[in-house]
């Protein structure tokens, strides 16, 4: 599919980018317009083009055809290319790749090479205590912890003042509880800011936390492209839907404009009469009752997931698989018969796909 672009001012612009790799396309005809200030994430599993994606805009690889355009600038097109040091682009790696001989203050400066002596002093300086590192300014980068390291490897991408912020994977490297926090404050700290920023993710939950837009790329391309909330609610494919979290679905048959399955009937607009699909919903979409006023099935197992318990249940009618999401108890709940309630709201409707048309 071709997405729409994105709905904001257009600061940076991709036109129908792709990259080759012989007869493998890495990137196929990838279009999307980001706005001033607005954060992008690119989400998909390992090799469908993300990281690619943000090289071709660094500059570190040639798009072999297509326009990148930076605040009315042509970064790369037909006869045109500029170099990654003069395109005005922040980069931080997963590794962060800081400098081990140098310290955090020189680290910082690096990128700074040229300007006069007490204006690099000042800036650095000032980006350090944006970043709320200036304790650190002399250590170096082995006696850092790793928020620290991340923090300091912000501040230094963010010293020359670039037009836009590329980031691929930074959180990556991050214990869980260290990961929330420090991605809340470079949230923050991107808003306090105002800078554009990509952010690479394999994680939909970072992607949906941290995205203005939300990109859920596959094979080269961009699957879906919307706001996290529209993706997440109304994913337009059920790739993307299946890529966002987790969730049930429901094959049966179109008859009379809508989808028939044992939990009821769904609108199924743009489905031919007979057509084979599947509804897909959120395990959060299903309720319990009494099994003579639903559909009936059984518990088949309790999976705890701290807050929420997660009940693995199956329709006694085909026998499909679905999961549900309760606030969680001291006692697990037992197996067992009940009924099924679905919420007809939190449906979406797709054609099936070869795997689960039968």
């Amino acid at each position: 599919m071709t997405p729409a672009p994105l709905p904001a001012a257009s600061w940076l612009r991709l036109d129908r980018v792709s990259r080759r790799f012989g007869a493998v396309t890495a990137l196929a005809e990838i279009s999307f317009n980001l706005g001033q200030g607005e954060i992008l994430c690119l989400l998909g599993a390992s090799g469908c083009g993300k990281s690619t994606l943000l090289r071709l805009i660094a500059g570190v690889e040639r798009p072999d055809s297509g326009e990148i355009v930076l605040a009315g600038r042509v970064l790369a097109g037909p006869g045109r290319f500029v170099d990654p040091e003069a395109r005005g682009i922040g980069f931080m790696f997963q590794d962060y790749a800081l400098f081990p001989h140098l310290s955090v203050a020189e680290n910082v400066a690096f990128g700074l090479r040229g300007a006069p002596s007490a204006e690099l002093k000042a800036r650095v300086a000032e980006v350090l205590a944006v970043a709320g590192v200036s304790a650190l300014a002399d250590r170096y980068p082995h006696q850092l912890s790793g928020g620290e390291s991340q923090r300091v490897a912000l501040a230094r991408a963010l010293a020359p003042r670039p037009g836009l912020l590329l980031m691929d994977e930074p959180f990556s490297n991050l214990d869980q509880g260290l990961r929330d926090s420090v991605r809340a404050e470079t949230l923050a700290l991107l808003r306090q800011i105002g800078v554009a920023a990509i952010l690479v993710t394999h994680d939909p939950a970072e992607a949906l936390a941290v995205a203005d837009h939300l990109a859920v790329m596959q094979a080269g391309k961009i699957e879906a492209l919307a706001d996290p909330r529209s993706l997440y609610h109304a994913p337009p494919t059920l790739y993307a839907a299946r890529f966002l979290g987790p969730g049930s679905t429901l094959p049966g048959q179109v008859a009379g404009g809508a989808l028939v399955t044992p939990l009821g009937r769904f609108a199924a607009p743009g489905l031919a009469e007979g057509q084979a699909a599947v509804a897909f919903f959120r395990p959060q979409a299903l309720a319990l009752c009494d099994p003579a006023a639903g559909a009936p099935a059984r518990i088949e197992r309790a999976e705890f997931l701290g807050a929420q318990e997660r009940l693995v249940l199956r329709l006694e009618a085909g026998g499909v698989e679905l999961r549900l999401d309760l606030p969680s108890t001291r006692q697990p709940r037992p197996p067992g018969r009940v009924g099924l309630r679905l919420d007809p709201g939190a449906v979406q409707v797709f054609a099936a796909a070869p795997e689960t048309a039968s």
